[in-house]
């Protein structure tokens, strides 16, 4: 079987997402299927190249993108906005969000894919999240394969029920749909679309990746004092991860706690590369030091993937504050470390935080429960060492690769199977994974 996953952003961008498809893609190699990737390219990236053995096809601004990207980004953020509840913008106002352009946009990515078809024939295209939604719509009656969707975002019923309504109607065009959280599924059922074409797949890490190999020369390297309690927070610069919050909590940790850092990880989004929107950092730096935090509080950016397992590894506490969260595989990520996590009640936090089983959570924005939270961390050890271990008994259960895989092939292998029904091809080989 070849799978096309098409995405708006992957390697060597690195996001959830990202590292969702490499982990899937090498398994699918494994199996002996293939995956090829489709994606937005920016300028730094080759238009083609092979990663992992997944062949990876990019869309770059001489197809005609450039000239309504602005657009098409400014309609893709206010979707993030409208299912994070932070504009309500009425659906009737969305051309004057770029609607048109991000239709144009979609048009283009069709184009790539329907000429990366014709290369590859691929048996299934499998389309990642909300950017490039329209997919199905555009290639019904084109390119005659099942086509899968994943959304990677909230989907809840602090959306208004027009926009739901109107997301569901592309959703619809889909043989297949799956959600990260079970909330979200029911919110789409809700929504107008048929439980039969709806499931629930967590999304999950390869854990034996998330080893460290070799001495551990963090402290050193990032200068931090070798007794420092160390609280990391993993997750790119965006207003809804919340990372003000979680600097606000420093202020009082440092109070009970002063040899308390926090270490901030991640850059900006593929987005704001786009259109330039930059500051959000600067904007952070000034609220350290404004609150005179700034031999406490250090953002590295990105960082290189040595240096993220030694992040984790050395840290004490994994703290992911957002606002809002699709599902936030961080969290895995470190427990798969041993480590503690507290992260805000929303989403698909949740889903892999259990209150005072493996971590610790509290209300969105409210720093002074998440100050609370830290002191209790730091104050005792036995209890991070306990949680840190049943967290990662979690993530190797229930979050590992081997799950994601599994759960993913039975849909493809189902759909696959119920095309070659309708098509009246024979079936003398078994196409069911065990």
């Amino acid at each position: 079987m070849k799978i096309c996953v098409v995405s708006q952003s992957f390697y060597p961008y690195i996001g959830g997402v990202t590292r969702y498809l490499q982990s899937l893609g090498r398994k699918l190699t494994a199996r002996g299927d293939e995956m090829v990737v489709v994606h937005l390219r920016s300028s730094d990236m080759p238009e083609y190249e092979v990663i992992d053995g997944v062949r990876v096809y990019r869309m770059s601004g001489d197809e005609g993108i450039q000239e309504s990207i602005d657009g098409y980004f400014r309609f893709k953020e206010l979707i993030i906005d409208v299912t994070h509840g932070r504009k309500m913008a009425p659906l009737e106002d969305r051309f004057d969000y770029g609607y048109s352009e991000y239709l144009g946009f979609n048009l283009n990515m069709y184009e790539k894919v329907r000429q990366v078809y014709d290369i590859e024939k691929f048996d299934m295209l499998h389309v990642h999240d909300f950017q490039v939604m329209p997919l199905a719509f555009l290639i019904k009656g084109d390119i005659d394969v099942p086509a899968i969707f994943t959304w990677h975002i909230p989907f809840t019923v602090d959306t208004p029920p027009e926009w739901r309504e109107f997301l569901a109607r592309y959703m619809r065009y889909y043989d297949h749909v799956i959600f990260s959280t079970d909330e979200y599924v029911r919110t789409a059922v809700e929504s107008g679309l048929s439980p039969g074409k709806v499931c629930k797949i967590n999304p999950f890490i390869d854990t034996d990746e998330f080893v460290l190999d070799g001495d551990n020369d963090f402290r050193e390297k990032y200068n931090i004092p070798v007794n420092d309690n160390i609280v990391l927070c993993v997750s790119r610069i965006d207003p809804r991860k919340g990372q003000e919050y979680l600097i606000e909590a420093m202020v009082e940790v440092v109070k009970k706690h002063p040899g308390t850092t926090c270490i901030f990880i991640g850059n900006g989004s593929l987005t704001k590369k786009f259109i330039g929107r930059t500051n959000r950092l600067e904007e952070l730096e000034a609220m350290v030091h404004e609150r005179g935090l700034d031999n406490r509080v250090q953002f590295l950016g990105k960082v290189s993937q040595d240096d993220l397992m030694k992040a984790y590894d050395a840290c004490d506490m994994l703290v992911q504050p957002s606002i809002n969260e699709g599902f936030g595989l961080v969290i895995s990520e470190a427990m798969c470390f041993s480590k503690p996590v507290i992260g805000s009640n929303v989403g698909g936090i949740p889903e892999q935080i259990t209150d005072g089983y493996n971590g610790l959570l509290f209300k969105p924005k409210d720093h002074m429960a998440l100050a609370g939270h830290i002191d209790k961390l730091i104050e005792t050890p036995a209890l991070r060492k306990l949680m840190g271990e049943r967290g990662r008994q979690l993530a190797c259960g229930r979050f590992c690769v081997d799950r994601g895989f599994k759960e993913h092939c039975e849909i493809y292998d189902k759909i696959c199977l119920q095309k070659r029904f309708k098509e009246g091809i024979g079936t003398e080989e078994s196409i069911i994974t065990d």
